[in-house]
């Protein structure tokens, strides 16, 4: 079994010297956030920021409120900047020689780099465990999602996710190549995806090289204790689909062997795509995953990038915004 990458929260964190986080008065703080709501650009339309940056722009602001006041402004580019930029990579997945709608200027390459990985950590902070989380929204969520995917599969017990892999692919790493060659001459991050019916990503674990089968996922996660204890509890609404690769468990519903029910594994295909279409939608909406051009940056921050893009999938959803494209 390869190794996984054990890299989670805080990758991106400087030292002592060039701490991401401000520590002035009170007075400060106060006169920097009126800068902060001063500088937004409260002209620009809706429209302008779905085209530029695939968020709505209540997503956006709400990342500006969230990051500004916590942000040195160690950098030239003010805040609405560097998240303007860090967004546009994430849509587009090209940070330079970029001109997007409404006349949007990408930032000079030095720049960006210099600024996207405390900017990019700095977002990962603020919303990812706030918009992923396998715990129920509320009481009628998980009646929801067993309805949906009784209504496919037929009387099978307690469906409410969908678990699956997807390669994320990234530029040819400096280091231990041979773990994250994917094939045919590429390199990836085998991300493992929960999602439920409403295509929401409700666990990511990006942190699995390339060369990892899929088989191996499931295990190396960790994830597994969360569906035994609830089953040990006696939820019998919380287990998920998975493809034939998946370790059996109780709580995790395969296709049968052979022919034995075509049916059944004809209708549990037809749920399983369920998070096929999710990846389908994040991909598309945040190109960067698409590898076109691969992520350029070391396994460690690609793991951030698709964190990031997976909890900005979900804010969209929340927001019901049309799908990209």
């Amino acid at each position: 079994m390869l190794p996984a990458l054990m890299v989670r929260f805080n990758l991106f964190e400087s030292d002592d010297e060039s701490d991401a986080y401000s520590t002035g008065s009170e007075a400060e703080s106060e006169e920097s956030e009126q800068i902060y709501r001063e500088s937004f650009p409260y002209l620009l339309e809706d429209e302008w920021f779905l085209k530029c940056f695939h968020v709505s722009r209540d997503i956006f602001k709400s990342l500006y409120d969230g990051i500004a006041p916590t942000l040195l402004s160690q950098y030239e580019a003010t805040v609405y900047d560097r998240i303007a930029a860090t967004l546009r990579y994430l849509a587009t997945g090209t940070c330079t020689s970029d001109r997007g709608v409404g006349g949007y200027k990408a930032m000079p390459r030095a720049e960006f780099q210099a600024m996207f990985p405390q900017t990019l950590n700095a977002i990962r902070q603020l919303i990812c465990n706030q918009h992923i989380s396998l715990k129920p929204q509320n009481r009628d969520e998980q009646w929801e999602a067993t309805s949906y995917f009784r209504r496919i599969l037929g009387p099978t017990p307690g469906v409410a996710f969908c678990a699956v892999g997807t390669h994320i692919p990234i530029a040819e790493p400096s280091e231990q190549k041979h773990l994250f060659y994917y094939k045919y001459g590429t390199y990836s991050l085998n991300a493992l995806m929960i999602f439920d019916h409403r295509k929401r990503i409700r666990y990511v674990n990006a942190s699995f090289c390339g060369a990892m089968h899929d088989s191996h996922l499931w295990n190396s996660s960790g994830v597994d204790s969360h569906f035994a204890q609830q089953h040990a509890k006696g939820n019998e609404k919380c287990n998920l689909l998975a493809n034939s690769m998946f370790p059996s468990q109780p709580w995790i519903i395969k296709p049968k062997p052979g022919i034995v029910d075509p049916t059944f594994n004809a209708r549990h295909e037809r749920a399983l795509a369920t998070a096929d279409t999710a990846v389908h939608l994040l991909k598309n909406r945040f190109k960067c995953l698409l590898g076109k051009p691969p992520i350029p940056y070391t396994p460690p921050e690609c793991v951030a990038v698709i964190d990031v893009c997976c909890a900005l999938h979900n804010m969209c959803l929340d927001e019901n915004l049309p799908d990209i494209k």
